[in-house]
């Protein structure tokens, strides 16, 4: 195996290719978050949010029923996923997806807008709750990407994007913002069981538009560093300088203890403070990294 995504608390996880998706193609953003499903427990929420919001803003296109119970439910998804020339995720995960429907049927009005039905009776009758989804319970393809970017880096043996017959050469690929991947790297390297002359650690331009390289503690860039020289240094891949804002909101202990985006929602912060805030942050730190040659 050549390629892994590497999870900030050091996990492994080999890979054919690495994970991306466009914000905007829900269907690379359907698959990117069941592997964050799959393979990150604290982005459990964050994902359900996300097919929250996929089953609000689709059923209606895709069911001819208004009634949503949980059997049509996960049989819409499995159909969905049938008429795909592609595989998005496998069709079991769509019970999943549907079981967290249990306590609820979802009824479609055609004014807009679903009504939870709670099954408790009250008085004979069954209360039912409308939920404004749009407002404060959906999560956009962006925040699943913004998620796995804080969450997991790129890493490849043999080359930056494909490997090579008899390359030597290590690239880790970072997109996060706020969080030392040096350990983890270092680590990694260090019990790599293939043999390793360079080091090379890079912003990842296909996630970030950016493709500066991090440095070491002497500013020595880690493009194509040889293995001795990474060995012997040490470094840090969290560049930030505290704001005040940043320290009122505790924005940087939350990334640098390799918090989430969902996290950051909870600092009393909306989600478009959270993503201006993020932007920020980003440009800040790519700012203090060195343009490659």
């Amino acid at each position: 195996m050549t390629a892994w995504m590497i999870k900030n608390d050091g996990t492994e996880i080999p890979v054919v290719t690495h994970w991306y998706a466009d914000d905007d193609e829900i269907d690379e953003v359907m698959a990117l978050a069941y592997h964050l499903w799959e393979n990150d427990k604290d982005s459990h929420e964050t994902v359900m949010e996300f097919f929250r919001f996929w089953i609000y803003r689709y059923f209606p296109q895709l069911c001819k029923s208004d009634v949503f119970s949980i059997k049509i439910i996960a049989n819409t998804i499995k159909d969905y996923l049938s008429s795909k020339p592609y595989h998005i995720f496998p069709a079991d995960f769509s019970e999943i997806i549907a079981s967290e429907y249990d306590s609820y049927s979802y009824v479609w009005f055609k004014s807009g807008g679903f009504m939870l039905y709670n099954p408790i009776q009250e008085e004979g009758t069954v209360r039912g709750v409308r939920e404004s989804f749009l407002d404060n319970g959906w999560i956009r393809g962006r925040d699943i990407n913004d998620t796995l970017n804080q969450r997991f880096l790129r890493a490849r043996y043999g080359g930056e994007k494909n490997t090579a017959q008899g390359c030597r050469d290590m690239y880790f690929r970072i997109s996060s913002v706020g969080f030392d991947w040096f350990p983890i790297i270092r680590g990694f390297v260090e019990k790599h069981p293939e043999p390793i002359e360079t080091v090379t650690i890079i912003r990842d331009f296909e996630s970030t538009g950016c493709k500066k390289h991090y440095m070491d503690f002497s500013n020595r860039p880690y493009n194509k560093m040889s293995l001795s020289d990474f060995l012997a240094g040490q470094g840090n891949t969290n560049l930030l300088a505290k704001s005040e804002a940043d320290e009122r909101f505790n924005v940087h202990t939350v990334l640098a203890n390799g918090g989430s985006v969902r996290q950051l929602r909870q600092l009393h912060m909306n989600y478009g403070r959270v993503q201006a805030r993020l932007e920020r942050l980003k440009h800040r730190e790519e700012n203090n990294l060195l343009e490659g040659e």
